[in-house]
Order: structure tokens, then sequence, then C-alpha cells
């Protein structure tokens, strides 16, 4: 039932599942635009309206309304096309059946297929979706995703089992396909996608997809593993401003990315939060003139374990890093280095935060708070954000750097050109700090490319008024290279493996006691 205030995407659902079609034929310009039901008629593989008005095929009831004529000139007419029964598609489920409909069919699925079939899960997202809906609004947004989403449903096989997952996600199920012949029409669909305008009263938009999939056999669909990893795979695939595509495999599945493994790695941080099994490891970084010198330390989250063993935070953090899990783990991090600067007055210190935290009201209330506690103690305080965390959403990253800065915490740019290598990042960003990533210190006595990329960015940032700092130093060589070239700081192996409790710590403890 469709009230008062629905919207129009609400209402073009609605006659979508009610197999009705509307459309708007203009005259003048030969052209018609589907209003509703694209998915259902557009095509003549989906046994639909055709492309003739008054001429709308088999199986189909057709309606016509006289209206206004066009400003050209022309007639101008509006459409309303109902299939027959049974002569709609049936792989088409409501938005309300959504991954509910969807896990149905993979669960009839698997209850019926041969164990040997494949059956690819596929995950839709429009790229963009965030700021088109900040210019126009959310039912601008929400028309948008459906005429999209017809749109992708017309170009799927004829057998897909399709859904609007929930906002502009979209989900599918396919049997028969390779990870070669997915990946061709996943291209195909892209391509098409790319090509294509929407007009939701603002003109024509375009927009780009990307796409993530993941292949499971039949004794695996009655489970909600293999949705599980199309949506992780899509978060792989997501890209800035460009459309993407990544397949996880049935066999070859890799492990960061399973859904089980992301599980289990939650379970394991949440119960160590619940437990106060949380701390934090220490890694030195020293000045390149006077390596005996601390410019300051990172700090690195651990986790002990169930077996007792403190796990280091790459061996968890991309199993929770999209989950609102990491929020509370970069909580509690934040808390336990602002109560060692305020142990220790003469460190400082560095907290690494995800592009989650950011948008975390919280850990920022923690922080403000211990402001007004203990003003001098957060001004010792660095907070580090990665370069592809930062480009995730510019205009939400540059609020929070400011906010923080209004407090007298310094930035540092961690693992700078790593992804985007974009040095507009810094003249934007301004960070106090660029940590240089590992990848391009690595052999720089040796390579000439690494070499030209450390001078070329020590330049632009002294430029800037910023110190940089090398990451994973573990040679004389490589040491004595970054110095040459002009580097601020040093942090790696050569000059100090993370320590959950090392001297310094204990012998200011020492010196409290008395």
């Amino acid at each position: 039932m469709i009230g008062p205030r629905a919207t129009f995407g609400e209402l073009a659902e609605a006659l979508e599942a009610a197999g009705v079609g509307v459309f708007l034929y203009e005259g003048a310009r030969q052209s018609r635009r589907w209003l509703a039901g694209a998915a259902l008629f557009e095509g003549a593989h989906r046994g639909a309206a055709g492309d003739r008005i008054g001429d709308p095929g088999p199986g189909v009831d057709a309606h016509l309304l006289r209206l206004g004529d066009c400003p050209e000139g022309g007639p101008r007419f509006l459409g309303v096309v109902r299939a027959a029964d049974g002569a709609a598609p049936t792989c088409l489920l409501s938005h309300r059946e959504g991954r509910s409909g969807l896990q149905a069919h993979l669960t009839h699925l698997g209850e019926t297929l041969p164990p040997e079939s494949l059956v690819v899960c596929a995950a839709f997202g429009v790229d963009g979706m965030r700021e088109f809906v900040r210019a126009y609004g959310y039912d601008a947004g929400d028309a948008l995703a459906l005429a999209l989403g017809r749109r992708l449903a017309a170009l799927l096989p004829e057998d897909a089992a399709f859904a609007r997952l929930a906002g502009a996600k979209f989900g599918a199920v396919m049997v028969g396909q390779t990870a070669e012949s997915f990946r061709a029409l996943a291209e195909t669909i892209g391509a098409e996608l790319r090509e294509a305008s929407f007009d939701v009263g603002f003109g024509p938009v375009s927009m780009t997809l990307s796409i993530g999939a993941a292949f499971a056999r039949p004794e695996a669909l009655a489970t909600p593993e293999p949705f599980d990893a199309a949506l992780a795979a899509l978060d792989e695939a997501t890209g800035e401003g460009e459309a993407g595509l990544f397949i996880a495999g049935p066999d070859d599945e890799p492990p960061l990315l399973s859904p089980s493994a992301m599980r289990a790695g939650a379970r394991a941080v949440m119960r160590a939060l619940e437990q106060d099994r949380v701390a934090i490891a220490f890694q030195p970084v020293v000045t390149s003139a006077d390596p005996d010198r601390i410019a300051f330390r990172e700090c690195l989250a651990r986790v002990l374990d169930d077996d007792g063993r403190w796990i280091a935070a790459g061996m968890f953090l991309p199993k929770i890093e999209r989950l609102d899990l990491v929020r509370a783990l970069d909580r509690r991090v934040l808390a336990l280095a602002l109560a060692s600067l305020e142990a220790h007055p003469t460190e400082r210190l560095s907290v690494n935060v995800s592009v989650r935290t950011m948008r975390d009201r919280g850990w920022l209330r923690d922080l403000q708070e211990a402001t007004a506690r203990t003003p001098g103690v957060v001004e010792r305080l660095i907070v580090e954000l990665t370069e592809s965390s930062a480009v995730t959403d510019p205009e939400r990253t540059l609020a929070f750097l400011d906010e923080i800065r209004a407090l007298g915490v310094a930035i540092a740019l961690d693992d700078f050109g790593a992804g985007y290598s974009s040095f507009r990042l810094l003249r934007d960003f301004r960070p106090d700090w660029v940590k240089i990533d590992g990848g391009f210190v690595k052999g720089v006595a040796e390579d000439p490319d690494n070499k030209l990329f450390v001078d070329t960015l020590v330049g632009i940032a002294r430029n800037f008024d910023m110190a940089t700092v090398a990451e994973f130093v573990e040679t004389e060589a490589e040491a004595e290279t970054l110095r040459a070239l002009g580097v601020d700081c040093l942090q790696g192996y050569r000059y100090g493996r993370p320590v959950i409790a090392p001297d310094w710590t204990q012998d200011a403890a020492r010196r409290a006691g008395g």
C-alpha cells in the first residue's frame, strides 16, 4: 500500500512490482522516457512493450493519455502498459524482498542444483551517490538509483534473480557463469552504464557502477557466506569516481575477504575490548640527523587473543575495518595513548585513525574532553591517517582535520605514495608530517626511481613547511641515502621494533613509585 507521502521512487517500485510500466512519449523528439517499469518492458528480450507507440506487442495491455503538446510542437503522450499474467519476468524481486529474497532464491538453488554447479552472487554499487544526494536531495537520489537499477536489470541474463538491496546497492544471483564469462558481462554492463544518462528532473546525469562478485557451490548456498563475500568484494571494487570490478572465486577467495575470517576477527576483537585485553606497542621515530634522538613514538594496536598471544594490528584490522567495531578499537587506543602522554610529560605520541573513526563523534568527543581536562597532553598528540583514507571523502576529511587542529593536535599523512599519489593532498590537507610509504624506502639506495620519488617529495614537503618520515627503514644503506636526500625522520626495525612495555615506560613508573 502506497501512502500519501510516498516518494516517486516508492511509487515506481510499486508499479514495477505490479507489472505496470509508465512512460512519457514526446513525438517531436521521437523519444520515450520510462518513469516506471523500464526493467519490465524495455527491450524485446523482456517480452516487452516494443518501441512503436500504439504497438506494445503480445501479452501487454497498453493505454495512452494525450497530454499537452511539446514546446517544439509535437504530440506528447503518457503511456501506461501492463503485462499479461505470466508476461513479466520472474527474476525481478521487489525492494522489500531485497537481500532476504535473494537468499531464499539461493537456498532454493542449493536444494535443486547439481553439486558441481557454480553460482555467482553479484553486488552492484552506484559510485558517487553520496555527492549526488548532497546536491539534489534524497528523493532525487532514490529516483536515480531506481532508474539505474532498472537499466541494470535489463542488462542481466534472463534467468538472473535481481533485487535492490538498500540505497544505491543492488544484488543478483546467476547460474551458468564462469569467472571469465561474468567478467565479460560485468565489463559490458559497466560500459553500457557509463554511456547511459538518466534524467530524474535535473537534466541528464551519468553515473558509474562498481561490481563485486563471489562464486559458490550449491552446498554453501543456504548460508549467508556467498553474498557476504560478494558485498566484501564490492568494497574492494569500489573506486573513487571510477567504476571497479573485483571477483572472488570459490576456491581462491583471499583470506582477508573471507566473511568467516571477518566474523572471527570481529569476535576476537570484541572479546578483547570487553575484557580489557587491548594494549599499544610503541615504535620510535628518530631524527635522521641524530638517530639517538626520538622525534615521537607511534602507537600500534595490539590485542591479546584467547591463547594469551599479543596479535599485531595487521593481523586483525583488515577483518574489522569495514565494521563499526574499528571505531571502538580506535577509541580505546586513543584513551591508552592519552593516558601514556599524561604519565610521561616529555613524550610525544601518534595514533592512527580509520576512515570510519573520522566520522565518529564519540572519538572526537573523547579528544575534546581530554583537551579540557589536560590541554598540554593533547598538544603532544599526532593523529595519523592514511592517504587512501584521506581521499575517500575529501570534504569530510578536511572538516575532521580542522576540528582536531583547533585542539592543538598535529597531523600526519601516512603511507604517502602507496595509493593515489596525489601531491595535491599535501596542498589541500596541509599535514604537519608526511610519512613516505615503505615501498619507496625499501632498496632506495639502489633504486633510482625510489630515490627520485623521495627527493621530489622532500622538496615539496619543505615548500609547504612539512616534516618527512621514511617508514620501514631496515638497513644502514637506506638510512644514509634517506639522510642525504633530506628526509627529516626515520622509522623501522633499524631503529626499534614496536614494544608493548618498553624500558622508558618502566623507568618512569619506577621513578613515580619513589
